[in-house]
């Protein structure tokens, strides 16, 4: 990579916001991690979800618009068709879409990328577990053949493809052996609304694709614009450097009611599937007790953290689910409630007393620089040392953060745990052999909840199901579930359609898909 003379040199062109409709446009994103690759599909990078979500297409996928109970719409397919007995599954996709190198998109591009991606066991390789065949029988349909009804494969599709799944034009990567390897990694050539430009170090550029089956996008230029600190992101968006500051970045909620009162400020509040919980690893030895696990969670004042970490804006989660998951989430299993003398009780019971200088044990608790977790991370560490667990904290770049998660190579965790948009996450998360089970539990019950519950098609049927493997992961305390996510993102006035707007619901193309966005006077 270049210089960051060319992040610069992009950034003092687009300061000045357009005056008129006519003018070319350029966002600039701030986003908290720098890239590894342009080529998501191989390995988690979470600095090139951004990006890719806005040079790649999907068969399928879904945003933010799942609030409002859209779990999946088509991307590169226009339809599809689900057999009575749920086995196979038929995609019929847009005709006359392209490549930004001219070449037509077909059904043999699909069935490589996933073909490859099956084969070599990437990331989103768990999502097509279930995949017996896929078929092209003509350049516009794509059938997969599945081993077993499963009723989650769309939606659960659908909710990976916001990093991983991109599909990949097949004369471009069919001579390398993997998606790790040649010129695409870091020059890629996709199919969706913008096309690659350049990358260096400090952002990535992209240009809109005048060809793009949905039409030309709004934005003439976008520029990924990388910013690990919080607070230089804050600065620039006062500055008038950016319209729109993601909720990675969010404010500490005692600015709220301030910037509410701001005229120049739109403040967003975006509810999600998504809790925010501390993880426990049964590996670690003091974890693999129930009681040690049930102490910290009794450790946890879940009111002291909201409001001293969100300004009481934020809602606890009691449960082992969370609020907008209404048709699935058991409101009678409960996490013990805030009871210190009760977590020091129990401490001693499991052999963990007071040593000398007062300590049971000690830990280190990870997190991301999510904003969120940067406020709640000292309280729960002032909470479990409180009840003589020696914790402190480390913070980790997100792609940094999910590689020692996924290694297994780290203790106790602030973690943001998704439950939809299908209940299928439950075994995603909490089976023995689940994707996401980081903690390393396992319960041969909720194993056999998890494969019946995707087999059954009446979703009253699969309820009870789902509500019994909440009562077990709460009961063995498998996590401990703290709050409701709720994401606060800032934008300028006059500025529409961003993901986590109600304005770019069901068109953003993706969490991060910056189709939808309008700038002012257009």
């Amino acid at each position: 990579m270049r210089s960051t003379g060319f992040v610069a040199a992009c950034l003092c062109a687009a300061l000045a916001l357009p005056a008129r409709a006519a003018e070319p446009v350029t966002l600039i994103l701030p986003q908290l991690d720098e890239p590894r690759t342009l080529s998501p599909d191989f390995a988690p990078d979470s600095g090139a979800y951004p990006p890719a979500s806005n040079i790649y297409s999907t068969l399928f996928t879904l945003d933010w618009g799942l609030l409002k109970g859209t779990t999946a719409y088509g991307d590169l397919a226009e339809s599809w068709d689900i057999a009575p007995d749920g086995l196979t599954i038929t995609f019929h996709m847009r005709p006359n879409v392209k490549w930004h190198d001219g070449a037509p998109v077909t059904s043999a591009d699909v069935a490589f990328t996933y073909e490859r991606i099956i084969r070599k066991k990437y990331p989103f390789e768990p999502f097509l577990r279930n995949v017996a065949s896929i078929e092209t029988p003509d350049a516009m349909t794509v059938v997969l053949k599945l081993k077993t009804a499963d009723v989650s494969t769309i939606p659960m599709m659908a909710q990976a493809s916001q990093w991983w799944g991109k599909i990949y034009p097949k004369h471009l990567w069919e001579s390398q052996e993997g998606f790790d390897t040649g010129p695409q990694v870091k020059a890629p050539i996709g199919s969706g609304p913008f096309s690659f430009v350049r990358w260096d170090t400090g952002g990535v550029e992209v240009a809109a694709n005048p060809d793009y089956f949905r039409g030309k996008p709004r934005l003439d230029r976008v520029i990924f614009k990388h910013v690990s600190d919080g607070n230089v992101a804050r600065a620039e968006f006062d500055a008038g450097e950016y319209p729109y500051l993601p909720s990675e970045y969010a404010p500490p909620l005692a600015e709220v009611k301030p910037l509410q009162a701001d005229k120049q400020v739109k403040v967003v509040f975006t509810p999600s599937h998504y809790s925010r919980a501390l993880y426990l690893n049964f590996a670690y030895a003091p974890y693999a007790s129930l009681k040690v696990r049930t102490a910290v969670a009794m450790a946890m004042d879940r009111d002291a953290i909201n409001r001293l970490a969100f300004a009481g804006l934020w809602k606890p989660a009691m449960h082992g689910n969370v609020d907008t998951q209404s048709n699935w989430i058991n409101t009678e299993a409960s996490f013990p409630t805030f009871d210190r003398a009760g977590a020091e009780k129990l401490l001693d019971e499991a052999g963990f007393p007071r040593k000398e200088g007062g300590w049971r044990f000690a830990t280190t608790v990870i997190g991301q620089p999510l904003a969120d977790c940067l406020a709640m991370l000292p309280v729960m560490v002032q909470q479990l040392r409180a009840v003589g667990i020696n914790a402190t904290t480390r913070l980790l770049d997100q792609s940094t953060y999910f590689q020692m998660m996924f290694s297994g190579n780290w203790e106790t965790s602030c973690y943001a745990t998704r439950f939809g948009p299908d209940p299928d996450a439950f075994r995603e998360h909490f089976a023995t052999t689940g994707s996401r089970n980081f903690m390393h539990y396992s319960n041969a019950e909720v194993d056999d909840l998890a494969r019946r519950a995707v087999l059954t098609l009446d979703p009253a049927a699969r309820r009870p199901m789902y509500q019994k493997i909440q009562e077990l992961v709460v009961r063995d305390v498998a996590f401990i579930n703290l709050f409701n996510e709720q994401k606060t993102t800032l934008e300028r006035p006059g500025w529409t359609g961003f993901p986590t707007d109600e304005s770019g619901f069901n068109q953003s193309i993706t969490w991060y898909g910056l189709f939808g966005v309008h700038p002012p006077g257009t």
